[in-house]
């Protein structure tokens, strides 16, 4: 597992760490939300989903588990 996730987030992109269960931070864009991310990671591992995780986009079934792009 990446130490830091990037993923949509409703109308936004969410930033989470493999530590906590909600986004510690919020972007209009994806670029801005990447950027974060690998700062955040400190050279660790940034995954790009690119579809939310959350309730926000839909049921567990809508989901595709490997749909992660893994980025340094």
């Amino acid at each position: 597992m990446a130490d830091v996730t990037v993923h949509p987030h409703g109308d936004r992109w969410a930033v989470a760490t493999s530590d906590t269960s909600s986004p510690v931070r919020e972007f209009e864009t994806r670029e801005a939300a990447l950027s974060s991310a690998r700062e955040l990671a400190g050279g660790g591992d940034v995954d790009v989903l690119e579809e939310d995780p959350s309730t926000l986009a839909g049921s567990e079934e809508d989901r595709d588990p490997g749909a992660a792009d893994s980025v340094r």
